[in-house]
């Protein structure tokens, strides 16, 4: 009865239902406190946490369960149902972005393209799945961590838990989505293109086929790696102005003789609506610098010193 059922040619429109119930509850129930934007960004997230490990995990699977696997084997059962369930995924996220996000026209060429790629090869030549699902587990094995960091990203400025699991995983997952987008992807479809050059599959995956497939996943992985590289390009910008923006500020407490923390509270107290400041101490040294921070009176040029540095470093309030 299970093979049976995988054997069904309209496991997609269960799959699809699946993902729109997963997306309204979202949209009308687990965020619907949460801004129009941001709900519809959330309820994506939540599709495609429900999409990405359960689709390399089933992939993986599908590819090492079949004994006869290669670039021209018929597609399997299983396999079959991997891509449905992929299709039904990206159809309702393209209806996401139709619906709410119609200017994003990058992501939803990429659905379709997307979508073009596996529907051809689950229901037009029938043959290349191996190709197609393991160009789809290389794409989906940073899911939940891409996911979550997403997410986390919304929230990083409203939520410092947010904002603290977002800057632990931003390292990692650019290192993992570099090396899967940037060599691990592109080095399979090399050796997939020449597999189907070769003439090895003619007859069972139409050079036309092929050669949208290739250039498809090409320009995928060009757009990835140009996506991974603005975001190293940000990370490594972020953590050296950090840096270089400490540095000014411990430099202007030495000139003046003054220890950071007595600075940084007599700044926040000299503000004229500042009725007090909330702090952390857990040595006798810290409230004694505290308590240090009262007794100071900045000058003008102190002050304007700290501004300067805040005009060039105006993060997080510009």
């Amino acid at each position: 009865m299970g093979m049976l059922l995988l054997q069904q040619d309209w496991l997609v429109f269960p799959f699809f239902f699946f993902f729109l119930s997963i997306y309204l509850i979202g949209y009308f129930i687990i965020f619907r406190n949460r801004n129009p934007k941001i709900r519809t960004e959330f309820s994506s997230c939540l599709i495609s946490l429900f999409h990405g490990t359960p689709a390399a995990i089933l992939g993986a699977i599908a590819l090492f369960s079949d004994a006869n696997r290669g670039f021209a084997a018929s597609n399997t059962p299983f396999q079959k149902t991997v891509l449905d369930y992929s299709i039904a995924y990206f159809v309702t996220d393209l209806l996401h972005y139709v619906v709410f996000i119609p200017g994003d026209v990058l992501f939803i060429a990429h659905h379709l393209a997307t979508l073009f790629v596996i529907v051809t090869c689950r229901y037009v030549v029938s043959h290349g799945a191996f190709s197609v699902v393991v160009l789809l587990v290389l794409a989906e094995v940073t899911s939940a961590c891409q996911n979550t960091w997403t997410l986390a990203g919304a929230c990083r400025l409203e939520n410092r838990f947010a904002a603290r699991v977002y800057d632990a995983l931003s390292p990692p997952f650019y290192v993992v989505y570099t090396v899967v987008r940037g060599f691990v992807g592109p080095y399979f479809v090399f050796r997939m293109v020449q597999f189907y050059a070769s003439g090895l599959a003619s007859g069972l995956v139409p050079t036309w086929v092929w050669v949208s497939w290739a250039v498809v996943v090409f320009s995928a992985i060009g757009v990835s790696i140009l996506w991974v590289y603005s975001r190293w390009v940000e990370l490594i910008g972020e953590r050296t102005a950090t840096k270089l923006e400490q540095k000014e500020y411990l430099d202007v407490a030495k000139t003046y003789g003054l220890h950071p923390v007595s600075l940084a509270i007599a700044f926040v107290l000299r503000h004229p609506l500042v009725a007090s400041v909330v702090f952390g101490a857990t040595k006798s040294w810290q409230l004694q610098e505290v308590l240090n921070a009262c007794k100071i009176k900045l000058t003008s040029e102190v002050i304007e010193e700290i501004n300067k540095i805040h005009s060039r470093f105006p993060n997080p309030c510009p």
